[in-house]
């Protein structure tokens, strides 16, 4: 009986250690998890700046958005984004130091040398901060500008002990996987790294762990210069970090002993009996309540959220604030597919139902998340509030098959309609309200990729450089502007309308196959260009002169090819006075339009 109440003690220990490391993991789970976000979303957008020529102002002003306006701050205890962009070290928090050479620190050379991959450096000793922070980097696609992500060593620190205080039996570790430690809640050993340690303690925590056969809990006993027994607990953390649980298996093991000896065999098996008891007891009730907090901590996040049984095509409701939702969803008593199906037809603006319908079909949701823990869709409500979607995996059978998965939505109105406004300013010109050179270059090599054919034109105002020096700038840019309006009026819209820069424009028009049908297009616009009614220019009347060339979806030459036709044409166009249109005369067979 003694034996068994033993094991049965170590097995206590075991699964408080490894609930304590699972409860620890998911605090830097979360925590990662929006720093992940938020660093994914910001190398995004500004890769997109970057492509589009976007100055470093305006680069600095989105990473200052980043880190203040969001409450990257306040809510992560991190240090904000930084990094180096086309040469020019900036951080979102305003630090500029003189003298500072960013290409020669840790966190650069080490974000270079992964080439494009999301790495995390450190620990390192921070000159702005005076002190030890670790952070998250990646090498953006020009090869040379660096994104970086900052963490105080404090927040690390505090994170270890928010679930075990300082105590010599336990002790919790973040470390990387290469065994260099973060943070220790016992001792300040940042930095230290236990995979070439001298202390056979250490050394044996960190081989333990590589050497634990797939368990996340396990015992390390004594050998090479080790002493007592301890039980490790194992949790794996985003950026490939560890949450490693460490407990003195003897001095807990120590008191037992001697109250065992002391009351003798009667009164230790009665005592047993109900200790026993007692730990059956508490264990069901520190789980279930342990899940339940859990759940409750997430569920604060989300307006909905499901467990759907997918053997039994049913669900359960963890929670539910939305309260259309809540009256579609009922008791969860339905099939879990068709309520998905309802949900997304009452709950879900037109726009978006067919993308979020395929996202909900539980029937592909296995080959979808094959090799993922979770996956994300973003769509418009009912009320048009933007929401996002997510899919979380639960439990998997031993063929890797989804047995359980949560269903979970949550609002990302302002977060969405930030990065809209973000795009919109880098897409549009902004003298005339449409695209600009690099948004619409890109929409048009796309279409000519995916072989959709049509007319390509290039125009530009005859003798612009006249009107400038007699009516002055300001006229010049009333004709630019009413010139834009013109044509978002004037073409399709479908059609890819752009300002080149100056006073050249071009525009592609998917689907137009012949000169007559091109023709019907240019005489509407150039009618609206002769119509034009600005006052400073009296009775000067504004002429365009317009290149014209083809491309048929049969047709395999660079959108450079499309670009250089046209612009041939335009330049026969000016020899002529007035609004003239020249076409590209093909070599090649004419194409058929309806073939």
């Amino acid at each position: 009986m003694y034996n068994r109440f033993v094991k049965l003690y170590v097995d206590n220990i075991e699964y408080i250690s490894d609930n304590t490391s699972f409860e620890v993991a998911d605090t830097f789970d979360v925590y990662l998890s929006q720093i992940d976000n938020t660093l994914k979303s910001s190398v995004a957008a500004i890769e997109y700046m970057i492509s589009e020529n976007e100055s470093d102002e305006h680069i600095l002003q989105y990473i200052t958005y980043q880190s203040e306006k969001l409450g990257i701050v306040s809510s992560t205890g991190s240090r904000g984004i930084f990094g180096v962009f086309r040469g020019r070290f900036l951080h979102g928090l305003g630090w500029n130091p003189e003298n500072y050479d960013p290409t020669e620190r840790i966190w650069y050379k080490e974000a270079v040398g992964n080439k494009g991959q999301y790495v995390f450096v450190g620990p390192y000793f921070n000159k702005r901060t005076d002190e030890y922070v670790v952070t998250v980097v990646k090498l953006l696609e020009d090869g040379e500008s660096v994104i970086a992500f900052a963490i105080d060593y404090e927040t690390f620190k505090g994170m270890t002990t928010s679930i075990v205080q300082s105590d010599e039996n336990h002790m919790v570790l973040a470390m990387n996987a290469d065994g260099v430690v973060l943070a220790n809640s016992n001792n300040d050993e940042i930095g230290e790294d236990y995979a070439s340690s001298q202390d056979p303690f250490k050394r044996g925590i960190y081989e333990a762990i590589q050497h634990n056969q797939g368990k996340s809990t396990f015992e390390l006993k004594g050998g090479e210069g080790l002493k007592g027994s301890y039980i490790i607990s194992r949790r794996h953390v985003l950026y490939d970090l560890y949450v490693v649980t460490v407990t003195d298996e003897d001095a807990l093991l120590s008191e037992l002993r001697r109250s065992a000896f002391l009351f003798g065999s009667i009164l230790f098996l009665g005592m047993t009996i109900i200790l026993i008891l007692n730990l059956i007891a508490l264990k069901k009730s520190l789980k279930a309540r342990q899940r339940t907090e859990n759940l409750k901590s997430i569920a604060n996040i989300y307006v909905t959220m499901l467990r759907i049984d997918m053997e039994n095509d049913s669900c359960q409701i963890i929670s539910c604030a939305d309260y259309k939702a809540a009256k579609i969803i009922g008791n969860g008593d339905r099939s879990a597919f068709a309520l998905m199906k309802e949900l997304v037809s009452q709950m879900v603006e037109g726009r978006s139902r067919d993308e979020i319908m395929e996202f909900v079909d539980l029937g592909t949701l296995n080959e979808r998340m094959h090799g993922r823990d979770t996956i994300t869709v973003e769509f418009l409500s009912y009320e048009h509030i933007w929401h996002r979607a997510r899919f979380i995996v639960v439990d998997k059978d031993s063929r890797g098959n989804i047995r359980d998965v949560i269903f979970a939505t949550e609002i990302i109105d302002d977060e969405k309609r930030a990065r809209d406004r973000f795009q919109y300013l880098a897409e549009t010109d902004q003298l005339t309200g449409i695209n600009n050179r690099g948004s619409g270059e890109s929409k048009i090599r796309d279409l000519l990729l995916k072989n959709v054919g049509g007319m390509f034109i290039l125009f530009d105002v005859d003798k612009f450089k006249y009107i400038n020096d007699h009516f002055g700038h300001d006229v010049g840019d009333q004709v630019l502007m009413a010139i834009g309006e013109k044509m978002r009026h004037s073409f399709r819209e479908k059609d890819i309308v752009l300002r080149l820069g100056g006073d050249e424009f071009a525009a592609y028009m998917p689907s137009v196959f012949t000169e007559a049908g091109g023709n019907q297009i240019l005489d509407r616009f150039i009618h609206s260009i002769h119509k034009m009614d600005i006052e400073a220019l009296g009775d000067y009347e504004v002429n365009v002169s317009v290149g014209a060339a083809f491309y048929y979806p049969t047709d395999t030459f660079k959108f450079e090819e499309l670009y250089r036709r046209a612009d041939a044409c335009t330049y026969e166009s000016k020899k002529t006075t007035g609004s003239i249109v020249t076409f590209y005369k093909r070599k090649d067979s004419e194409y058929i339009e309806g073939e």
